[in-house]
Formats: C-alpha cells, sequence, structure tokens
C-alpha cells in the first residue's frame, strides 16, 4: 500500500511580467520574467490511492488551510496535467488529489504556480515510493516538467529572486537586505478573466506589439538597480511595468480589466507615499485586483506608517 504524499509549494510573484507565449508546447514565454518566491503563501497537495475507475479531486480541508473550490474546468486541467505525470513517471493506478491554500485562490495572488508546482513536486514523490523512477530527477527537472502544466510554476522551485527565459528557469541573488512581502487585498473573490486566458487575450492588444522588447528592457534595468541596490529605480521600473500590463488587459479584443474603485485608491496611497518620503515598498500587481509590495529589511518603520495608512481601509496580509 502506497503511503499517502503531502507536499507544499510556494506562490510567486512576477515584478517584470511574461504576458503571452510562443506557439509551441510547453508554455514557452514571449519574454523573460523575473520574480520573487512568496514562501509564506503556499498551496499544498495531498495524493492517496482511490479505487476507483479514474483520478478525482476534492478539496483539502484543514484548520490551517482557506476552502478551494475549483471549477470543473479547472479540476480538469489539474487532474489532466496530473494524468501526464503519471505517464511521464510511469505511475499506475488512480488517485483522490486533493489540494488547498493558506491564502485566497484565483484572485491575482498566483495560486495556479503554486498548485502546479506542488503536485509536480507530489507526483514525482509518490514515484519514488512506488519505485517506478530510478532515476532522481533534479530541481531543473521537475521546474521544466511544472512548466508544462502551468508556465509561471517553473519559477516555484526556486527562490527568493528567480529569472525565466527562452533558455530556462534559474535562481538569482542581488546584494539586498532581507526582503518582505505584504498583500494590499482589495478582492479576494475568483477572477472573472483568468490567467490562462489573459495570456490569450492580450496578444490582440494594439498595444502588444513592442511589449517583449519593453519588457526585456526594464528587466535589464531592474536587474541593474538591483545590483547597484537603487531602490528608487527599481519602484519605478516595477511600477511602469505592472502598468503596462494592465493596459494590455484593457486594450485587448474583448477588453477587460482587473482595477476596482480601491486598486485606484490604494495605489494613489502608494505613490503619494513615495512622492513624499522618497523611499517605500517595491509596489506591482498581477492579473487581479490585489497589490503586492516589497519591503528592504531595513524599512521598517516605512512599513509600520505605510500600514497605518493602509489598515483602517484595506487587509493587509503577509
Amino acid at each position: 500500500m502506497i503511503t499517502p504524499i503531502e507536499v507544499s509549494a510556494p506562490s510567486n510573484i512576477a515584478l517584470i511580467k511574461y504576458m503571452g507565449k510562443i506557439k509551441s508546447e510547453g508554455n514557452r514565454p514571449t519574454n523573460s520574467s523575473l520574480s520573487w518566491t512568496m514562501e509564506k503563501f503556499r498551496t499544498t497537495v495531498h495524493i492517496e490511492l482511490l479505487d476507483s475507475s479514474q483520478d478525482q479531486w476534492k478539496p483539502l480541508e484543514r484548520g490551517d488551510l482557506q476552502k478551494m473550490n475549483l471549477s470543473e474546468k479547472g479540476q480538469a486541467r489539474f487532474l489532466n496535467y496530473f494524468s501526464k505525470l503519471k505517464n511521464h513517471f510511469g505511475i499506475s493506478g488512480n488517485y483522490l488529489v486533493q489540494s488547498g491554500n493558506n491564502f485566497p485562490s484565483d484572485c491575482g495572488l498566483a495560486s495556479s504556480a503554486s498548485s502546479f508546482a506542488a503536485l509536480t513536486m507530489a507526483a514525482a514523490r509518490l514515484a519514488e515510493v512506488a519505485g517506478t523512477q530510478a532515476k532522481e530527477f533534479s530541481v531543473i527537472d521537475l521546474a521544466e516538467l511544472s512548466q508544462t502544466g502551468s508556465g509561471s510554476s517553473c519559477r516555484s522551485f526556486f527562490g527568493p529572486f528567480v529569472i525565466w527565459s527562452e533558455s530556462g528557469v534559474r535562481p538569482l541573488e542581488f546584494p539586498m537586505n532581507e526582503i518582505t512581502h505584504q498583500v494590499i487585498v482589495v478582492n479576494s473573490g475568483v477572477k472573472t478573466v483568468s490567467s490562462s486566458e489573459a495570456h490569450q487575450r492580450v496578444v490582440t492588444s494594439a498595444l502588444f506589439e513592442g511589449r517583449p522588447a519593453r519588457a526585456e528592457k526594464r528587466l535589464a534595468d531592474l536587474m541593474e538597480a538591483f545590483r547597484q541596490q537603487d531602490w528608487g529605480r527599481a519602484f519605478e521600473t516595477t511600477w511602469a511595468e505592472f502598468q503596462d500590463m494592465h493596459a494590455l488587459f484593457e486594450t485587448s479584443q474583448p477588453a477587460f480589466g482587473y482595477f476596482e474603485e480601491k486598486t485606484i485608491s490604494a495605489l494613489k496611497v502608494l505613490r503619494q507615499f513615495w512622492n513624499e518620503k522618497k523611499d517605500g515598498p517595491l509596489v506591482t500587481m498581477d492579473a487581479g485586483a490585489n497589490i503586492h509590495l516589497l519591503y528592504r529589511g531595513d524599512q521598517e518603520s516605512l512599513k509600520k506608517e505605510l500600514n497605518q495608512l493602509l489598515s483602517p481601509h484595506y487587509q493587509v496580509m503577509e
């Protein structure tokens, strides 16, 4: 009897985004991306043998996890990828696959990345326990495999900073103090347009022409800013980058958007804070209404001051 397998993996937030995919298998990005791994925001996947004619998915219900409700389409995507993993690792039988996050799902906090990364790790562990694979898979092997299920999931295998390009994925180190992360939660509900669909729609925007070159230029700027410890330049770069991405959404055919009234209000507070203090957190957004903040380790007093401005009006998670 195979012992139940349980694995968790972190989410990640891209500071330089990849939007759109090269038309080939494997979710290869149209441009390089740079992300920060959110170690505290994790998906847990539990797998156990099931006496059934097919695999099944159910939410993993536990006190430390938030209730997850996957749509039928989401369940099919998850289980189809699990079937691919079973074929890849030579795993026989059918299984109950359960998953749950310790953060809200499908609202712009990159739950797809952590979910597919955790599922890939769990399947590899299952193959090891079942003895179907003599080969020991490297982290790179697993990251590249996970990428075929969810592109951004390959970045969740490394940290704290990760670069992903057409040539592969690898961790990066910069001469900075320890980074801390917060999320301004504007809306924890499920997005009306998924990240996968957003990738398909953005290529219809008139602004998509030149987008890969703009992203690569910002990537070079951000990496140089980090190397030079120029936090102000890093802020301006990440701010311009997420605004560029959301402009693609608003000009796609058909157009869509994630900004809400409270998103705009919070962004105004953040920009004004930077204008007055000449310092503050890096600001970015994923495909959703929520706002991610990254602080240097020496910004605790600034963080406390900004939280006093935000906390009466917003839920701030860390």
